[in-house]
C-alpha cells in the first residue's frame, strides 16, 4: 500500500492518520512477513528430510520383504537348535562326569547321542544309558570316588585284632602245632 493510494482512495485524509494507517499496515505486514520466513523454513526442513527418505529407499528398491522375513525366521531357528545342542552337550557331559567317566569323549563314543538327543525325556535316558554302560564297560568308570578301584581284601579294618586276617593266621597255626605261640 502506497501513500499516494491511500489519498486518492480516502479524500481529505489527514497527514497524522495517514500516518497512523501506514504503520499499522507496516506492522501488520512485518508479522506476516516473519510467519511466512517461519513456515518457509519449515518447508525447506521438510523437503529436505522428504528428500533424505527417498534417497534412503532407493538403497530398499528391488527387496523382497518376505523373504527377509523368511530369512529371519530360519537363522531364529538355528539359533534355537544351536542353543539347545549346546544345552544337551552340557547336560550330557555332566552326567558321564557325574557317573565318573574316565574319558568324556570316549564315553560319548559310546553312546547313541543322535538317540539320545532325540529323546523327550533326555535326562532320564542319559541317565539309563550312562547305566547301562557302566555295567557293559566299567573299565570305562571309576569305580570308586578319588580314582582307585574299590578292592577288598579279604578283611574288614574294623576287625583286625579281634578275629580278622592275623588272628585267623593265629587260629590256623595254632591247630597245626598246638604249642606254638604266635
Amino acid at each position: 500500500m502506497k501513500r499516494e493510494e491511500v489519498k486518492n482512495k480516502i479524500p481529505g485524509i489527514t497527514d497524522e492518520q495517514l500516518d497512523w494507517l501506514m504503520g499499522e499496515n507496516g506492522r501488520d505486514v512485518t508479522a506476516e512477513k516473519t510467519k511466512a520466513a517461519s513456515l518457509q523454513g519449515q518447508v525447506d526442513d521438510l523437503t529436505k528430510q522428504l528428500n533424505t527418505a527417498k534417497d534412503g529407499l532407493k538403497a530398499f528398491e528391488g527387496v523382497d520383504v518376505a523373504d527377509l522375513k523368511g530369512q529371519i525366521t530360519k537363522l531364529q531357528g538355528q539359533l534355537t537348535d544351536q542353543a539347545d545342542s549346546f544345552a544337551f552337550d552340557a547336560t550330557l557331559d555332566g552326567a558321564i562326569r557325574d557317573a565318573r567317566g574316565r574319558d568324556v569323549k570316549a564315553i560319548r563314543g559310546m553312546l547313541d547321542v543322535a538317540a539320545l538327543k532325540a529323546s523327550k525325556n533326555r535326562t532320564s535316558d542319559i541317565k539309563t544309558a550312562l547305566d547301562a554302560l557302566v555295567k557293559d564297560k566299567a573299565w570305562a568308570f571309576d569305580a570308586a570316588p578319588g580314582g582307585y578301584p574299590n578292592v577288598k581284601d579279604g578283611g574288614e579294618a574294623a576287625a583286625r585284632g579281634k578275629g580278622g586276617m592275623v588272628d585267623g593266621v593265629e587260629a590256623a597255626f595254632a591247630s597245626m602245632n598246638p604249642n606254638l605261640k604266635v
